[in-house]
């Protein structure tokens, strides 16, 4: 028979979903509680604490995990600043022993109290999202190296929470949707700012058959913003220019790129406030106001990244040779300002030659004459 652990939960992984996602199956529990501890807010966080305090009384369940549970469990606490330790809980009239997971001494400030209601209205979707590509590292990466990179993980996270809400619109004549792709597979060989993902999978071709089984792979990433300013008093627009790698590792011999500010949406962020944020952190730029052009893959057959670009009216005066970023992000930033006519001669040219800006551009020349006006 298979040893099982006690291991009383009293916080997010109560929400079944998560449990169920976390420890790859759902195990039997019952209602648990356990005295002299209450469960709080970590103060500033999005996530519960549980801590001491006499009188109180903390309702939980109370699982037998075997032992592949117990080790997802362990994956998606340990290294998170909690560890476990041994109590004794209240099942109705019987007392169990058995083990809780707690925050490390002093690792968090105590908020409010904690609501599981709550924390699922306003942070379960996320994290249940989140869990799924946590959980598919374990086989690779230890949890310290998943840990590291858990912002990421949320904000592609986010991204597949925005594509559902908001799929692309179908084309006339077409039927098919992601429910008709059947992945027999999945792995994620490489996992860090970006991610790789690998599917065995078959897709339905036009002439009604499944596709025979084949391999793909896709860099993911998380949803992202462009935002070129422009000032119509002088029909002059901002683009900066900074290194990138991607061209660097293509063999480019000036692999620092003109484009206009752009940045990920964070976790919890729409596109115009992200738009916004940009804008200020790459330029130093505040917005009259934003026109969103289009939304759109830039390069669907490769990498999930989804795009908003946007049009800032701005006051773009003194702007010029600006050295803006983030200095914890390692950014180097300059702004170039100029004439719109200048910009699509660089488009011309291919001294402009990313194809946000281009794109941009173009839309700004054709729609440049309402823009003073609206």
């Amino acid at each position: 028979m298979t040893a099982t652990t006690n291991l009383f939960l009293y916080g997010t992984l109560r929400d079944p979903e998560l449990l169920g996602i976390v420890a790859g199956s759902s195990p039997s529990g019952r209602q648990a509680t356990l005295a002299d501890h209450a469960v709080f807010w970590a103060k500033g966080e999005a996530f519960p604490i549980i801590a001491s305090q006499p009188g109180s009384h903390t309702e939980g369940i109370l699982i037998e995990a075997d032992p592949t549970q117990k080790a997802g469990l362990d994956y998606y606490e340990l290294d998170f600043g909690y560890m476990l330790v041994d109590a004794t809980f209240s099942v109705g009239a019987e007392q169990i022993d058995g083990q809780l997971y707690v925050p490390k001494p002093k690792k968090w400030e105590i908020g409010e109290l904690w609501s599981l209601s709550e924390w699922q209205a306003q942070h379960g979707a996320l994290a249940r999202e989140a869990a799924v590509e946590y959980m598919r590292l374990q086989p690779w990466l230890s949890a310290a190296d998943a840990g590291r990179v858990f912002s990421q993980i949320r904000s592609r996270a986010f991204s597949r929470i925005r594509a559902r809400k908001s799929p692309s619109p179908q084309v006339p004549g077409t039927t098919y949707a992601a429910a008709d792709v059947l992945i027999s597979k999945t792995s994620q060989p490489y996992t860090d700012y970006f991610a790789v993902r690998e599917d065995w999978l078959q897709f339905p071709r036009y002439d009604g058959s499944l596709s025979r089984a084949v391999k793909r792979a896709s860099f993911l990433g998380g949803d992202a913003v462009t935002v070129l300013p422009f000032d119509p008093k002088t029909e002059k627009v901002l683009a900066i220019q900074q290194f990138r790698h991607g061209a660097l590792v293509r063999g480019d011999t000036n692999p620092w790129c003109l484009e206009p500010p752009a940045g990920r949406i964070d976790p919890g962020e729409t596109a115009e406030e992200a738009a916004l944020r940009e804008l200020s952190e790459e330029a130093g730029l505040l917005a009259n106001s934003l026109l969103k052009i289009a939304e759109y893959y830039p390069t669907s057959g490769a990498f999930s990244e989804h795009l908003t670009s946007f049009i800032a009216r701005c006051d773009l005066d003194g702007r010029d040779a600006f050295v803006g970023g983030v200095k914890g992000e390692a950014e180097d930033i300059l702004s170039h300002v100029m004439p719109l006519a200048d910009l699509l001669e660089m488009c011309r040219t291919g001294q402009a030659n990313t194809g946000p800006l281009i794109m941009s551009a173009l839309w700004l020349e054709a729609n440049r004459h309402t823009l003073g006006t609206e």
